[in-house]
């Protein structure tokens, strides 16, 4: 991912997600960042979605026995753990924990997937058009070229996870999580989570 489009994955995640930034008391700017290093240092490949050469969206998924990239993505993770050291984060144990709220694959399903949908996220302006299932198909694509069979997909109720339904993914495991997205299903302390698959 180029400079440029780095800079308008960070803006896309701000306008979306807390992503932990009163857990942590830094800056949104800063957890966004942290954050895309995370996307990137996991990530095979992604597609995006421009307008007038600006990036409003895109997707990616990562392949767990993949072997390709490993430079690229060792500075990511070298890039992730600068960002920690941070003076800006008040209290790095509880951004980390905001992260692995997020992440609830119980142990059976650990080993179960060749790789994950990393990321969809989509500008709120261009939603409703048909641009995510694009992104998506296309990433599918990408994914069964690169030889893989099934890819989990981690998603709450605060996202539009019908999106995956329409695209023929199958809910295989729901969870209860702390809602850390203040705001975004109102003051409910709990949101039900889940894992999707997607056969290749």
């Amino acid at each position: 991912m180029k400079i440029k489009d780095m800079k308008q994955a960070v803006e896309l995640f701000i306008n979306e997600w807390d992503l932990g930034e009163k857990e942590s008391g830094a800056s949104r700017k800063l957890c966004a960042w942290i954050y895309l290093m995370e996307i990137l240092e996991e990530t095979e490949q992604f597609v995006y979605y421009r307008e007038n050469g600006k990036m409003l969206g895109f997707a990616g998924y990562s392949n767990e026995n993949s072997r390709k990239h490993l430079i690229k993505k060792k500075f990511y993770h070298f890039i992730k753990n600068q960002l920690y050291k941070s003076k800006e984060i008040k209290d790095l144990n509880a951004l980390k924990e905001y992260e692995d709220n997020y992440y609830y694959v119980p142990e059976e399903l650990k080993n179960y997937f060749d790789g994950e949908i990393s990321m969809l996220i989509l500008d709120k302006n261009c939603r409703g058009k048909g641009i995510g299932k694009k992104l998506l198909l296309e990433v599918f694509e990408l994914a069964k070229k690169d030889k893989m069979k099934n890819l989990q997909i981690l998603t709450d109720e605060s996202c539009s996870y019908g999106i995956y339904e329409k695209l023929g993914c199958k809910k295989i495991y729901e969870t209860i999580v702390k809602n850390k997205e203040y705001g975004k299903l109102g003051n409910v302390l709990t949101e039900r989570a889940f894992i999707y698959e997607k056969k290749l």
